[in-house]
């Protein structure tokens, strides 16, 4: 009788552990779903996981975030360091996108306390997206200095990028094709997109809160994938170079 006893309770204690992982499985779900992913890049601007997009951040819809990179590809004192990044970015206008980003390589050591590069960025959209032609948009990044002949000036590009969407019917969602070029026209430490670069972002269906992306950012190739959780944080990572792994989480929200 104690043994019977003993079996019920251990098979009524499973289903009630069963119940309580299938109702938050479900409640993940639903706070996923219909959800509009439209997230920053590495930079801390809009775009795919590193490379810069015709898809600019809506008209007054702030992103405020953190991005952990690995110091191996980006040349900030020679490489040797990981990477903070610090961003805020706005969609200032219908056409315009505006933000600052902060970048500091961690675990550096200097008797000046000013160990952070500050980067004002803008990108603009003169064409906007149409049934058969694509986004194009001009993007600035670190048109700034306070330095002389480019000595502060880091992450510098000057780029147009054509950016079109493509909504689909099966298996996918969405397939987002992005192909720009950037050139080094004012002097800087170093540079980002100089050359031609591209990628390829894909949207599962009925998985708007994910995108997988692959790109190639002029000097390397990239993968990463960027989720969206309730509907206002999003989540980045993937490796750069397909060997260095970054990540970064930022805050979304829309002015009144």
């Amino acid at each position: 009788m104690t043994m019977k006893c003993n079996l019920f309770t251990t098979v009524m204690i499973q289903k009630n552990i069963l119940h309580h992982k299938s109702k938050f499985l479900m409640l993940m779900v639903f706070l996923m779903l219909s959800v509009t992913v439209f997230g920053q890049a590495t930079t801390g601007f809009s775009g795919y996981f590193s490379i810069p997009s015709a898809d600019l951040s809506p008209e007054k819809s702030v992103n405020i975030g953190y991005n952990q990179l690995s110091g191996k590809y980006y040349g900030f004192y020679d490489g040797k360091y990981d990477l903070d990044v610090g961003f805020a970015d706005i969609g200032f206008l219908p056409f315009m996108e505006v933000g600052i980003r902060m970048t500091r390589p961690r675990g550096f050591q200097t008797e000046n306390k000013t160990t952070w590069d500050r980067m004002i960025a803008t990108k603009f959209l003169p064409l906007k997206e149409k049934k058969y032609f694509p986004a194009i948009a001009l993007g600035f990044q670190g048109f700034f200095t306070t330095g002389e002949d480019g000595g502060a000036n880091y992450f510098n590009s000057t780029y147009i990028v054509a950016t079109k969407n493509l909504k689909m019917k099966r298996f996918l969602q969405n397939i987002g094709i992005s192909l720009g070029y950037g050139e080094d026209l004012l002097e800087a430490q170093t540079y980002q997109f100089i050359g031609i670069f591209g990628g390829i972002k894909i949207t599962p269906k009925s998985m708007d809160y994910l995108e997988l992306m692959f790109e190639y950012d002029a000097e390397k190739w990239n993968a990463g994938a960027r989720v969206t959780i309730l509907k206002h944080i999003v989540l980045l990572a993937g490796y750069e170079g397909l060997d260095s792994f970054s990540c970064g989480i930022s805050y979304r929200f829309s002015l009144p």
